[in-house]
């Protein structure tokens, strides 16, 4: 994915209608996924240097969805410290928006040690999102090559598409696309009409749906079926070329 579309995205003014839309309204992705992991390792490595301006947005990105799978982890045993891990990641993310790269790092670098937060509440997605100017262009760099700052997620569906080898690799790009796939819903293209508004949720909700199901599937470890995972990417990478062809030049 690219982030060109049709109309640019005013940061979170163009969410619409979500009120009751909170962070723990999607399944929380299977444990043991691999994702939380993979994203804290990318935020350390990618602040271990002074970021490219290409590299920062997709940064910020990975930080939103490094909260995100964390609040959606907050029913379970482990909920005060998914609750710490949120609000640790959500301080990558402001400072990385404010290019204080210094205080973003050592944020980075004690997100494995967050501390636990028992009192915490969840966070609605708008509020989320408003509270911390997070906006579709910076969600959709992720998609990029890493070879361009981003997080290499269009490449990776379309390799897992053509064959899935290692379920627990899968699990990581699943995991992550699910929760963009969440992010989306509450960003939509600003001023679209009710038609195209529909398309829209209709789409990320099928990006968040298809994800899970491919998570769930991955999580079945060397049982996992595999030729049943490629054919679940290949549907994702047909929902976002649909999608593209209606919200992005």
């Amino acid at each position: 994915m690219r982030n060109l579309w049709t109309r640019r995205i005013v940061g979170a003014t163009a969410v619409v209608g979500l009120a009751a839309w909170s962070l723990g309204a999607a399944n929380p992705l299977p444990e043991g996924n691999g994702v939380a992991a993979a994203d804290i390792a990318f935020l350390q490595k990618g602040l271990s240097k002074q970021p490219i301006p290409r590299e920062v947005p997709t940064l910020k990105a990975v930080a939103m969805l490094v909260a995100l799978n964390a609040q959606n982890q907050m029913d379970g045993k482990d909920g005060a410290k998914m609750a710490g891990l949120r609000d640790a990641a959500l301080a990558v993310a402001d400072a990385v928006g404010k290019k204080d790269f210094a205080t973003a790092k050592a944020a980075a670098a004690a997100l494995a040690e967050a501390k636990p937060v028992s009192d915490a509440k969840p966070v609605k997605l708008d509020e989320l999102v408003t509270a911390h100017k997070f906006d579709l262009d910076q969600l959709m760099s992720s998609f990029r090559k890493g070879t361009v700052g981003g997080l290499n997620l269009e490449a990776d569906v379309k390799a897992q598409s053509k064959a899935v080898t290692d379920p627990k690799a899968a699990a990581v790009v699943a995991g992550r696309v699910a929760l963009i796939g969440e992010y989306t819903l509450a960003l939509p293209p600003e001023a679209i009409d009710a038609a195209k508004k529909k398309q829209w949720d209709a789409w990320s909700k099928e990006m968040t749906t298809l994800a899970t199901d491919l998570s769930a599937e991955a999580a079945k470890g060397a049982a996992a079926d595999k030729a049943k995972m490629a054919k679940g990417f290949r549907n994702l990478d047909a929902n976002c070329n649909a999608c593209h062809t209606v919200f992005r030049n």
